[in-house]
């Protein structure tokens, strides 16, 4: 057994990020290695291996161990009504003009793209139930790299301190209370629902039926992990699966390429389809 405090050569570290890079599109380097090894260091331990290259020729033929490797390097910063301008911004804003594009079946469908735990799109759930009259169709493709994360997504359960943005009346409203569990809350049925969690890699061939277009698409705070190239390449994906006039949200630190004159860039990240 390895100790935890070991230190990983910078090579061991390289071969990490190669195969994430090559695999995911990520754009990790040796700037990288502290939160590579911190990350890692536990999982050796629990695996009993003696080597960072034992552990990369685990990964490199067992799925499921690529898959938690995966969930241990990537950060998974997010929560309820996160960027809760931009949510503010559809409801007032967009969700008229995409509910007067809609004339045939009342049938909405968005897209989370990196929803890491859920809490995303969840909150866009939310918000477009709170404008939508009875009789509409709404429902959410919710996609992740991570199947960790997608776990937490689908099971709904949250504990309390991460409820804290979510309104009073809404929480009553979308989430129980689960009293086997004290201080922690579960999305109400009807809402979950609505919501289809799915691991897809953007960097992929996606598994999205070729049939569905979306009206809205979320893609924040992914950007920052992926290179140039893979970027494009999502950004392609998403213009493709976009209805015309559809929108894109990029997270704040995030913008496409002003070049690109296939977008309208409107307010805070948002994007419009041409």
């Amino acid at each position: 057994m390895i100790n935890q405090s070991r230190e990983a050569t910078d090579r061991e570290i390289e071969e990490i990020c190669r195969v994430l890079n090559q695999r995911l599109g990520f754009n990790y380097t040796l700037q990288k290695k502290y939160l590579v090894q911190s990350r890692l260091n536990k999982r050796l331990n629990d695996l009993n291996l003696n080597s960072y290259q034992a552990y990369m020729d685990l990964v490199k033929q067992d799925l499921g161990e690529f898959n938690k490797l995966v969930s241990l390097v990537t950060t998974n910063v997010t929560s309820f009504f996160r960027e809760a301008d931009q949510f503010q911004i559809l409801r007032q804003e967009l969700l008229p003009n995409i509910l007067a594009n809609i004339k045939k079946d009342n049938k909405i469908r968005c897209w989370s793209a990196g929803c890491s735990s859920g809490e995303e799109a969840y909150t866009l759930a939310i918000v477009i139930n709170e404008t939508l009259e009875k009789g509409w169709d709404l429902r959410v493709l919710a996609s992740d790299i991570s199947t960790v994360k997608l776990k937490e997504g689908m099971a709904g359960i949250y504990p309390q301190e991460r409820m804290v943005r979510i309104p009073q009346e809404l929480q009553g409203k979308y989430f129980t209370p689960l009293i086997r569990n004290p201080g922690y809350y579960q999305v109400k049925p009807g809402l979950r629902d609505q919501i289809c969690f799915r691991k897809l890699n953007l960097v992929e061939a996606m598994d999205v039926p070729d049939r569905i277009r979306f009206d809205l698409i979320l893609c924040r705070n992914v950007f920052i992990y992926l290179t140039p190239r893979y970027q494009e390449k999502a950004i392609n994906s998403f213009y493709y699966y976009l209805k015309d006039k559809g929108y894109l949200f990029l997270g704040h630190s995030e913008s496409l390429n002003y070049e690109d004159q296939r977008w309208i860039p409107l307010k805070k990240s948002i994007y419009r389809k041409m």
